[in-house]
């Protein structure tokens, strides 16, 4: 029990430390997102909600490295191309020419040619080509490490996915397992409280047919005895009639069958044959058994008042004990005040 507590404990905590790892990614706080899935992932390293989030939150870091490469690089572009255009040559300085030197009149010489001056403007257009040119070429590298990286980034999104997907399918596949084991396991309980259930029902009818036996044991027992009775009433009585000692022995009978409250129909078949025997009226039997009730409740009433107090266990005693005699509410006022006052003597 400790245990399964434990590990539902675990399972809150790490749902607690993804739903804070989901709002920080929501805000772009990869950091604290990544912070909140590794505390997850301490807990239980294998815990695939928390590899997926951890994925998640690489590829989205990734995507956002690669938009601002991407306006790095464009706006290293435009700076670029708007550094670089075609330099207008500075005009040329007039000069002024050399002094001629003095021909002496006799004699004519040629004059040498003037030396050509290397112009400055070419040199610095030659140096901004050859500063366009680097420049060109360290965006070409930095463009081909970008599109490395974007596919890198791409395969790292299409592993994520594809082991994100494998985790679902064996999730699936776990989830459809436990599903076929829990049938599985109802239906054998089903079984065994089927099983259970004509055990109990073959063992219940059993019983009754049991009781039925000891019921018609009992029965012959009392037919027996009471025929004893009337014998021995026949014997001895003393100036008393066979109908009076049948009186008395159902009186006796019906006393006996009310302190339950109720009357068996082997008990009343007994009370019948009795009637019968000693030629009682139907009015005299009616009366006999009315009183008998009043009588079995005034020996509950004593017997519960004999020590002055009612327990609630007495109480609801007495409530099912009058409901079963049919005894009226005044009628059970009237007695319980007059066993009251007796017991107060």
């Amino acid at each position: 029990m400790a245990i399964g507590t434990e590990k539902d404990s675990q399972k809150k905590m790490i749902g607690e430390l993804l739903k804070a790892a989901d709002r920080h990614i929501k805000s772009a706080e990869w950091t604290k997102a990544l912070d909140e899935v590794g505390k997850a992932l301490a807990i239980e390293p294998n815990n695939m909600y928390a590899m997926a989030y951890k994925d998640r939150i690489n590829v989205s870091i990734n995507e956002e490295k690669k938009k601002a490469d991407d306006e790095k690089i464009k706006k290293l572009a435009e700076e670029k191309k708007a550094e670089v255009k075609p330099a207008e040559p500075p005009a040329e300085e007039k000069k002024p020419d050399p002094p001629k030197p003095e021909v002496p009149k006799q004699e004519t010489k040629p004059t040498a040619p003037a030396t050509p001056v290397k112009d400055d403007s070419t040199a610095r257009v030659e140096s901004l080509r050859q500063e366009f040119a680097a420049t060109q070429a360290k965006l070409q590298r930095e463009v081909a490490q970008l599109t490395m990286q974007l596919k890198e980034s791409q395969a790292l999104k299409e592993a994520t996915e594809k082991n994100l997907n494998g985790q679902i399918i064996v999730l699936q596949q776990e989830v459809s397992a436990a599903k076929q084991n829990a049938d599985k396991s109802d239906n054998k309980e089903l079984e065994a409280v089927k099983k259970e259930f004509e055990a109990l029902k073959a063992k219940q009818h059993k019983d009754i047919e049991s009781a039925k036996e000891i019921a018609r044991a009992e029965m012959l027992t009392q037919v027996a005895v009471l025929q004893k009775e009337l014998e021995e009433a026949k014997k001895t009585a003393e100036g008393t009639s066979l109908q009076k000692q049948g009186e008395m022995i159902l009186k006796n009978m019906f006393h006996k069958a009310w302190q339950d409250g109720s009357i068996t129909n082997d008990e009343r078949a007994l009370m019948l044959l009795l009637k019968g025997a000693i030629e009682m009226t139907e009015s005299k039997f009616g009366e006999m058994e009315s009183a008998s009730k009043n009588d079995a409740y005034i020996n509950a009433l004593r017997t519960v008042w004999s020590d002055g107090v009612v327990t609630p266990e007495e109480s609801d005693f007495l409530t099912s004990l009058r409901e079963k005699l049919s005894i009226p509410a005044d009628e059970h006022f009237r007695l319980e005040s007059q066993i009251r006052k007796e017991v107060k003597k």
